[in-house]
């Protein structure tokens, strides 16, 4: 029987070397979105995460970076199956979003059904770098933002 990972959140030493990534998920499912949180977390991706419920909410956020002079390096997981915009839906707008936005976006979907139609329009899109299933895994987490960002971790 596999043994259960750590679940240990960084300590404050810890937290200064924990990456200035940006993550913001995007989920309609409250319990996906605080574990997410935990995981990104535990992995010490990025010290700052911001969640939104509702992806209308997130590109309004987005928005309002169009004015910072410096837009942070984002990892931006999205989930593909929520009500009022789905996943291909906000991937549409925040297509006619600024070049000095989306170049530091790096978006991974997430699903928890992966039908064929959602893997197929997820590869098509060259906005998306990972598919990932949900619930999500810690090590799978760890190794799609790796693979962004090797720079930076």
């Amino acid at each position: 029987m596999a043994k259960a990972p750590n679940l240990k959140l960084p300590s404050p030493t810890e937290m200064n070397s924990i990456p200035d990534l940006r993550v913001i998920l995007i989920d309609d499912n409250e319990i996906d979105l605080l574990l997410h949180e935990k995981l990104i977390g535990i992995q010490q991706i990025s010290r700052t995460v911001l969640s939104f419920a509702n992806a209308n909410k997130a590109l309004e956020f987005l928005s309002s970076n169009i004015a910072l002079p410096k837009i942070p390096p984002t990892v931006i997981l999205l989930d593909i199956q929520m009500p009022e915009m789905d996943g291909f839906e906000f991937l549409q707008a925040f297509d006619a979003y600024p070049q000095k936005i989306k170049s530091q976006c790096h978006i991974i979907m997430v699903s928890s059904s992966l039908d064929y139609g959602d893997i197929t329009r997820t590869n098509a899109n060259p906005m998306v770098v990972k598919l990932l299933r949900k619930p999500l895994l810690l090590k799978d987490l760890k190794e799609a933002v790796e693979g962004i960002f090797k720079d930076f971790i």
